[in-house]
């Protein structure tokens, strides 16, 4: 069978997006592979993003509009899934773009190589706006690709990725109650059943860091509780169990931590939280040393050894690079 006679499926949540959403549809009407399936979940927007998305009906026939009331993303993702009718499914997030390349890029990852999942480990985002040099294919067991996104050499969201809808059946599914690391969880559920993970590294996906009502951009205390949740729930669903898996799982759960910390940090809000504060600043540098048991290179090392002996400078740091390239 040629590619392009294959169905894919792409799932857009919205949700207050009217700002970026006009772009991210007509990214995904300018793919090269044209035999899709574009559904759009409106997950109760209060903006104009449901009526931005009700505008493409009538300009093409592939595109599909589902309006609900807000479940929050996972619910949404998980609604897409089950309107699918493709024989592969991607996502893309409303916020973000997708290269011309991106579906024809991914299928064919998936179908040369007999994938359940295949996926790209570069996208470009605010910070890497250059193409990488040639293409790097490799396959990976189920467990290995659950290593290495534990230890995020593989992006944790599920963008830049593809999965056989056959594949994912009834059970693989978005967690509904967890809406930070929604895509982690999805995606370590799905590389632990695979038959085999292929991934390459071109970017065919723009992933947007400069979105101020993004869920991890502004700090909020649900959400990061939800995401230290979330990490938890990956740790509790393990149905591949190895001292491997452990170790990137304890080193997931200290990079979550720091993540929240930092968040907390830049929005000064030590005080308001002080409970909070020091009970991640506690794990943050007593569970440093998570980092020097697994595979990852070696900026994430110094940001572990600063995050022991200093840990309020990495926020600085984050925060004086993200003025950088806001100019």
């Amino acid at each position: 069978m040629e590619h392009k006679n294959i169905k894919v499926s792409i799932v857009i949540p919205v949700y207050n997006v009217e700002k970026y959403l006009d772009k991210c549809i007509k990214s995904v009407l300018k793919q090269t592979h044209e035999n899709l399936e574009i559904i759009m979940v409106d997950d109760g927007s209060t903006d104009n993003s449901g009526k931005i998305a009700d505008s493409y009906l009538d300009k093409d026939s592939r595109i599909k509009v589902i309006h609900k009331k807000n479940e929050k993303v996972s619910v949404a993702r998980n609604t897409g899934i089950d309107a699918a009718t493709g024989e592969y499914v991607c996502f893309a997030d409303a916020d973000d773009y997708l290269l011309p390349d991106y579906v024809e890029y991914l299928l064919k990852l998936a179908v040369e190589n007999d994938a359940d999942v295949a996926l790209t480990k570069d996208m470009f985002t605010t910070f890497h706006p250059n193409q990488v040099d040639g293409d790097q294919i490799r396959i990976k067991t189920p467990e290995q690709a659950t290593i290495d996104i534990l230890t995020y050499n593989l992006p944790i969201g599920v963008y830049c990725k593809i999965f056989k809808r056959e594949f994912l059946g009834k059970e693989i599914r978005f967690v509904p109650h967890i809406y930070i690391g929604e895509g982690f969880n999805f995606n370590t559920m799905a590389f632990q059943r695979a038959n085999k993970v292929v991934e390459g590294n071109r970017r065919v996906y723009f992933y947007r860091r400069d979105n101020p009502t993004s869920a991890t951009t502004k700090f909020s205390l649900d959400k990061w509780e939800n995401a230290i949740y979330a990490i938890e729930n990956i740790h509790k669903d393990f149905i591949l169990h190895s001292e491997s898996l452990e170790t990137a799982w304890n080193y997931a759960n200290w990079h979550t931590h720091c993540d929240a910390f930092n968040f907390l940090v830049m929005a000064k809000e030590e005080k308001v939280y002080k409970t909070v504060y020091k009970k991640w600043k506690k794990v943050v540098k007593g569970q440093a040393y998570t980092a020097f048991k697994v595979n990852i290179i070696p900026r994430e090392k110094i940001r572990a050894i600063i995050m022991m002996f200093c840990p309020k400078l990495m926020p600085w740091m984050i925060s004086n690079r993200n003025k950088k390239y806001m100019k």
